[in-house]
């Protein structure tokens, strides 16, 4: 090839004529791997990439421009590449710049090539006593970037790793599994920490299904058989997440506030779900939160919290805070609060009056006489006890027997005055116009005797003859 074909190859490409050559007499439809392979083994071209290819006029052979990472001197030139006996040697052509060549190094490398026939060895077998530096550095490189790789893949892809917890979508929800809120956010968390394959973080999520939501995974990869394992995941939201759009998730989590009696940290905790709710929905993005988070909170907490009045102060002179950092500052200030009544009451006990080293006997037969006076005053307590306790049980007997006594008579007084009647007369008092049940009156025998006597029918023939 000419050396004006090859200036103007190379300033088609935008290459340096310096770094190119070009290989003619290559066989058609040779791979690229198998051209660097043989470049590689000529040890002369350093690294180098393959820039163009083109059909040589009357032959079955193609042309090919290769760029060089190097300056190629005139002594790093050969004139021809030994490719094998299968695809024969390789013309080596350059530009005029670089084609005037050492005739010696011709002729040495022909020697070179004739004495290793007669030995029956090739080029490839002496290329392992000669080296490169810059070829070295290379493979150096290539060997680093690749144990790293495999330093890094190796405790990800392995087995250590723990499973999520299992999810079905059955309500109510299953003794060890999770309702879909708690298991999408650690899943959406995982698949984020996770440095793996997206082949290993399908397996995974799917592993953890089982139910209606393995099955509509399972009808997923049927008809997506390319699915990730994001689209696992906005499948199973459709089926099992709400239904509210990230417009209401936000009206919603705008027009929540804190309750009376909830502390300011509880609060946040339930700002921080619906947070991530809409983060779910596409409502917010990551960068947005923070501020989100912090202007609900100064907008949304009750007006007497004094932690809050805290955050309504500084937060907009600040950069809005994490929600570690946020939660973080509100729990002390919590725990600052809940401390200083006790500080209160705590400070005043060192000034209690030390006890005397030394007793004084005066102030020790005093204490003695107290302790005998309330002994004393004990006693006489539990002895006006033990009587009036003994009184009420004699005034609640004698109280029983008269109620028994009179008994009788408080149903008489109460008993219903008896209606007159004619025809009869009391067998008690011998008056008439009542039975004896009903008399009130004293007993009278005698009268009861005389009215029976005139009662009772004569006996014999008294009515007369028959």
């Amino acid at each position: 090839m000419e050396s004006e074909q090859i200036s103007k190859w190379c300033e088609d490409k935008g290459i340096d004529p310096r770094r190119a050559l070009v290989l003619s007499r290559v066989p058609l439809g040779l791979t690229d791997e198998t051209m660097y392979k043989v470049l590689d083994e000529a040890q002369v071209f350093g690294p180098c990439k393959i820039r163009g290819r083109c059909v040589e006029h009357f032959s079955k052979s193609q042309l090919v421009l290769v760029e060089t990472v190097n300056d190629m001197t005139k002594t790093d030139i050969p004139e021809q590449l030994l490719a094998g006996d299968e695809f024969g040697p390789w013309i080596v052509n350059v530009t005029e710049t670089q084609s005037v060549h050492v005739t010696g190094k011709g002729d040495f490398q022909s020697k070179l090539l004739s004495f290793l026939a007669n030995e029956g060895k090739t080029l490839a077998d002496v290329t392992g006593f000669l080296t490169s530096a810059s070829d070295l550095n290379t493979k150096l490189v290539n060997a680093i970037s690749s144990l790293v790789e495999k330093c890094q893949a190796t405790p990800v892809d392995g087995q250590g790793y723990r499973k999520l917890r299992m999810f079905s979508g059955m309500k109510p929800t299953p003794h060890g599994e999770e309702e879909y809120d708690a298991w999408a956010e650690q899943t959406t968390h995982m698949l984020d920490e996770w440095q793996c394959s997206d082949v290993v973080k399908r397996q995974r999520v799917a592993e953890s299904l089982k139910g209606a939501a393995a099955d509509i995974v399972r009808g997923l990869r049927v008809t997506n058989p390319q699915a990730t394992a994001n689209d696992y995941l906005k499948a199973l939201e459709t089926a099992f997440g709400t239904t509210d759009s990230a417009a209401d998730l936000m009206v919603r989590f705008r027009n929540t506030f804190q309750q009376e009696g909830e502390k300011l940290s509880a609060y946040l905790l339930r700002l921080d779900k619906l947070l991530h709710a809409v983060h779910r929905k596409g409502g917010i993005e990551v960068i947005d939160m923070n501020r989100a988070r912090t202007d609900q909170v100064a907008r949304g907490s009750l007006a007497h919290d004094l932690v809050a009045l805290r955050i309504r102060l500084t937060y907009k002179l600040k950069p809005p805070p994490s929600f570690t950092d946020l939660l973080r500052d509100v729990r002390e200030e919590e725990e600052m609060i809940l401390e200083r009544p006790s500080v209160k009451k705590v400070l005043p006990e060192p000034a209690l009056v030390p006890e005397v080293a030394e007793k004084d006997p005066a102030i020790e037969s005093l204490r003695k006489e107290f302790q005998g006076l309330k002994t004393d005053v004990a006693r006489l307590l539990s002895a006006s006890v033990t009587a009036s306790t003994s009184v009420a049980q004699q005034v609640d007997q004698n109280h029983s027997q008269k109620v028994t006594g009179n008994s009788y008579a408080r149903v008489k007084e109460r008993a219903p005055k008896p209606q007159y009647r004619a025809d009869v007369f009391c067998y008690r008092c011998g008056e008439d116009g009542h039975f004896q049940r009903e008399c009130q009156n004293a007993e009278n025998l005698r009268k009861v005797n005389k009215r029976l006597l005139k009662v009772r029918p004569p006996t014999g023939n008294f009515p007369g003859a028959q």
